[in-house]
């Protein structure tokens, strides 16, 4: 009897751990992007509007509950941080194919002549959390990352 009780309870313990890992706080895209703010060299970076968002990751923002979208300033770098929060988690496929695709594209613009660039495209960090995709290429892209995870 005790070795049930003891097994249910690792059971339980255990499908807790999997079903948290995958889900996130519900907090708002401008709440993190104040921790960015605060907390990264972001404010080196233009933020984006609908239109940008649009030409450069070809999201519509009418499709999603809410984003920020950061690039670059210089006509050079491919410097790009990107949060969007859908309004479900099946939506995030085509964001993160998107992405993916932008990365791709990117690689094969700056192969050969920006070395610099293309390591920081290989660097590039693409997650889904929950409701959440987090995409960052930059010199330090952990340190945005850091930021996401602890935001949700």
């Amino acid at each position: 009897m005790t070795k049930k009780i003891v097994l249910s309870a690792i059971l339980i313990i255990f499908l807790a751990a999997v079903y948290m890992n995958g889900n996130a706080k519900d907090v708002t895209v401008a709440s993190i992007e104040k921790q960015m703010i605060a907390n990264t060299n972001i404010e080196k970076m233009t933020r984006c509007n609908n239109l940008r968002l649009r030409e450069f990751i070809g999201l519509n923002y009418e499709d999603y509950d809410s984003y920020m979208y950061y690039k670059g300033k210089e006509a050079l770098s491919v410097d790009e941080v990107l949060i969007v929060k859908a309004k479900n988690k099946d939506d995030l496929a085509q964001v993160k194919d998107l992405v993916e695709d932008r990365i791709s594209s990117q690689t094969a613009t700056f192969e050969g002549y920006g070395p610099t660039q293309v390591a920081e495209l290989k660097n590039a960090i693409v997650e889904t959390k929950g409701v959440y995709l987090f995409y960052c290429v930059a010199k330090n892209p952990d340190k945005y990352e850091e930021v996401f995870k602890d935001a949700i």
